[in-house]
């Protein structure tokens, strides 16, 4: 009888440890999905989720930092800590994200796409008939364009560039890296 009963109990702790070995199989399997179905978009939601501190690089080599606290279809939106314009980023013309120096954070996934209806063209849109004051970081542009943004159309942005006299300047929407918007004044 004690026999029966030590195969049975050695029995038992076999097939709980084949579950045990099967359920982190399976767990290791459902990150790897994760992480190969990964995107930009989905690593920002999880960034802005997180509430995570970031730095962008640019294609341009421009950067900005702070949380992510809006996103779009193609642009998500950067706030600092310090007092200041938030900044807002075409996700197209990214290049890398970084977590602040020393955190670690958890393994962002990124393998939720959020559909996001706001586009960068229609978020400026909404923008424009404040005349907000914008520096934009645009492709081909050795320096930010600065001025008073006048209006947005389906693909091109007119600003009022400072200067004596004032430029007019049509910025097309698709060379926009990142705009930093100011109240009007």
């Amino acid at each position: 009888m004690t026999g029966d009963r030590d195969d049975l109990t050695r029995l038992v702790g076999d097939v709980r440890a084949t579950d045990a070995a099967r359920a982190r199989s399976r767990e290791r399997s459902l990150r790897q999905q994760a992480t190969e179905d990964a995107t930009l978009e989905g690593l920002l939601a999880d960034l802005a989720d997180e509430g995570a501190e970031v730095s962008v690089r640019l294609r341009s080599g421009a950067s900005a930092s702070g949380h992510i606290v809006g996103l779009g279809s193609d642009f998500f939106v950067l706030e600092g800590d310090a007092v200041g314009p938030a900044v807002v980023v075409s996700r197209p013309a990214v290049s890398s994200v970084r977590r602040r120096p020393g955190d670690r954070g958890p393994d962002t996934t990124g393998d939720q796409a959020r559909a996001q209806a706001v586009s960068l063209t229609a978020y400026l849109a909404g923008l424009a008939p404040e005349h907000p004051r914008l520096a934009a970081i645009v492709s081909g542009e050795s320096r930010p364009v600065v001025g008073e943004l006048r209006s947005a159309g389906r693909d091109v942005l007119t600003v009022v560039v400072d200067g004596e006299p004032p430029v007019t300047v049509y910025l097309a929407v698709v060379s926009l890296e990142s705009v930093s918007v100011s109240p009007p004044g």
